[in-house]
């Protein structure tokens, strides 16, 4: 039999982005936990406001199937002396499975007699084994900040008020902090806070609609998207329903009621991302703006009651609102009374990282550096990149990005405009910023991508020269966002850059803020390395392929890419699987030997002659190719080596005797390795050869 499971955790309100990542975390436990116990059950959902989390197992098994378990004990020989009495190994073994000296069998192994025990075990009911199983999920829940109240040393993101836990429509008795589980859950705090009894899940949705609670949050959100759409709509305007923004205030309410206001349409001389930033992030209001997406003076708030009074709630919105519009106007007012370049000098006051100097310090590298890729990529770019590049981080100084600190580089494009730098500069200086966050967008001016990678570089090699490096969950400066941005960038431009050398050259820089290890560089080169295969695996190439691909060279990434995507075709061809299995064959047998002098009058056997000659011609054919990088064409190239190299190893001895004769054969089969190492390890794809 199969009964539902129903589970809320009720609390003080919850930050609206906690609310996801504890879902998912929940969801992930209970199902591992499940799994752990032999428990089957059907879907599992979950659902929340800010003031509960909620969890429903449909089709739970009522109890544990019964075991049969066949344990297996030591050798026979250890288990019983030579007057046949059972050891005390044999006792251990047997108390161990809570049997005794007569519940042990013997059993015939390929490997001899062995001790078994069989174990009858029986199934436990599933409201038992729930009252120890629902507590740990619940405190196993990870939040980015969590608190301890009152006396408890129990930790979670905010208060729990109470807790719900209904399985076969009776309650599954456990406590945490002294609150007792039960069958009673709560309304809306304020509309509709008292208390009632549930069953069951679709009772649980019913009664708190009834409370005026929209438990469901998909049903909330729809709900909301309509009601901010129809509050703009009375303006003449649409609303601007940004979905990010959309989920957050989902989770700010359990009953949304959308209420329309507006701002004096002086704050609309603004840039528009200030206005945004005031109403969106600040107050999470959604704006309103004309069918061409100008910007009005409206804007839209969720509130989380009834709005009873609607003129004396817009008054209050509204008045909050003018406050930050009123600071952000001011600020920029002030800001504009001193161009970029004039701002400057006070990067010097700002530290960039302890040990690691100032952001003046910074800018001044990260124009140098930025610079450098320029004249090897686009040389006629590269007066706009350093000139962006001394201007880049100057508004961190301003009394904007003070106050608004989400919008730096933003506000240092509309001052630089503003100062009369040009546009591709002050594009650029926008630009360098991005990408904020994994998968977000990438930087669309190359100006902005330059300077993006040598910003993020800089900060990189600095923070590995002081040992700041991430390690395991921890990675305080973001140095693995960084590295991903860097990988990113350079994958979308298709630009061909040196790693190696501009790691080198972005340490260099330093000068004697940091010591000169020569480790530094490589630690840098396998870190991102490593950022770039796991982004590759993410993606979708086998594992053994990139791998191939990065072990035998990694430098410039574009250029690995192609060999990946080249191995990646090639891998499923059946030449190409024994080639693989070959090279194996062939790295194992030259492990150590790197001389590729080969001696023609050495080579006496038709089988190394005909390898000898077909590999002389395929790396004739192959040098163009690997110039061009045609690697796809190069492969094919290569795959025609596959039966002179059978060939040689049935054939020929390698390790023969004469000295000379073995020292010319394995300068053959490396110099052969080495032009398949043009392209990737084959060795490392081996098992997609099996």
């Amino acid at each position: 039999m199969s009964q539902e499971l129903l589970v809320e955790i009720g609390t003080e309100e919850i930050p609206a982005g906690y609310i996801e990542p504890a879902l998912r975390h929940l969801h992930k436990t209970v199902v591992a936990k499940l799994g752990e116990l032999n428990l089957s059950h059907g879907t599992i959902k979950t659902t929340a406001t800010p003031r509960r989390l909620c969890l429903v197992v449909e089709d739970l098994d009522t109890c544990q199937q019964d075991q049969r378990l066949e344990v297996m004990g030591p050798p026979k020989k250890a288990g019983f002396d030579k007057d046949n009495n059972p050891t005390k190994a044999a006792l251990g073994f047997a108390a161990s499975r809570g049997a005794s000296a007569d519940d042990i069998q013997l059993v015939e192994t390929p490997k001899g007699e062995y001790l078994m025990v069989v174990q009858e075990i029986k199934g436990k009911q599933s409201s038992e084994l729930l009252q120890k199983l629902l507590p740990e999920a619940i405190l196993s829940i990870p939040f980015p900040k969590s608190m301890r109240w009152a006396a408890h040393q129990t930790l979670f993101a905010r208060p729990i008020q109470w807790l719900l836990a209904i399985y076969d429509s009776k309650v599954v008795p456990f406590s945490i902090t002294g609150i007792e589980s039960s069958n009673r859950t709560k309304g809306h705090r304020f509309n509709a806070p008292q208390e009632a009894e549930v069953a069951n899940f679709a009772q649980y949705k019913s009664t708190l609609a009834e409370l005026e609670v929209q438990i469901d949050i998909e049903t909330r959100q729809e709900l909301i998207r309509q009601q901010v759409g129809k509050a703009a709509a009375s303006t003449g305007g649409e609303a601007i329903i940004d979905n990010q923004l959309l989920a957050t205030v989902t989770n700010l309410v359990e009953s949304p009621h959308a209420v329309c206001g507006s701002f004096d349409e002086k704050f609309l001389s603004l840039p528009d991302e200030v206005l945004t930033t005031s109403m969106a992030v600040n107050q999470k209001y959604f704006t309103v703006a004309d069918k061409k997406g100008t910007l009005l003076p409206y804007f839209v708030a969720v509130n989380n009651t009834k709005v009873t009074d609607l003129a004396k709630s817009k008054e209050g919105h509204e008045r909050v609102l003018r406050a930050r519009l009123e600071d952000g106007l001011f600020f920029f007012q002030q800001d504009l009374k001193r161009s970029l370049s004039e701002t400057i000098p006070a990067l010097q006051g700002v530290v960039f990282q302890a040990g690691l100097g100032t952001m003046a310090e910074k800018s001044t590298r990260i124009t140098a550096l930025a610079g450098h890729l320029a004249s090897l990529i686009d040389p006629e770019l590269q007066h706009d990149v350093e000139r962006a590049s001394q201007l880049c981080k100057v508004d961190l100084v301003s009394d904007m990005v003070g106050e608004f600190a989400s919008l730096q580089g933003v506000i240092g494009k509309y001052y630089a405009l503003h100062g009369g730098e040009s546009a591709q500069v002050a594009e650029a200086i926008s630009d360098h910023y991005l990408p904020l966050r994994s998968g977000s967008a990438l930087p669309t001016s190359d100006a902005g991508a330059f300077i993006s990678i040598a910003d993020r570089l800089d900060t990189i090699c600095g923070c590995f020269a002081k040992g700041k490096r991430p390690t395991g969950a921890t990675d305080p400066y973001g140095l693995r966002r960084h590295a991903l941005a860097i990988i990113h960038i350079i994958a979308d431009k298709g630009w061909q850059i040196s790693l190696h050398g501009t790691v080198e050259r972005a340490l260099q820089q330093y000068g004697d803020k940091i010591d000169s290890d020569p480790k530094t560089a490589g630690a840098i080169i396998d870190f991102i390395k490593g950022r770039y295969s796991n982004d590759k695996i993410a993606a979708g190439s086998n594992q053994e392929t990139v791998e191939a691909a990065t072990s035998v060279h990694f430098d410039d990434m574009n250029d690995c890419s192609s060999r990946i995507n080249a191995l990646s075709e090639i891998a499923n061809d059946e030449t190409f699987t024994l080639l693989a299995g070959s090279f194996k064959r062939v790295t194992n047998i030259i492990k150590g030997h790197t001389d590729t002098t080969i001696n023609e009058a050495l080579l006496t056997q038709p089988a190394e002659q005909a390898l000898s000659t077909q590999f002389s011609s395929v790396a004739k054919q192959c040098a163009p190719l690997l110039q061009q990088k045609e690697y796809g064409q190069a492969l094919q190239t290569i795959l025609t080596l596959k039966d002179p190299i059978d060939t040689f190893f049935d054939d020929v001895m390698v390790m023969d005797k004469d000295e000379a004769v073995k020292a010319n054969r394995l300068a053959l089969l490396t110099t052969i390795a080495h032009l398949f190492r043009h392209i990737g390890d084959f060795s490392k794809m081996y098992t997609l050869a099996k």
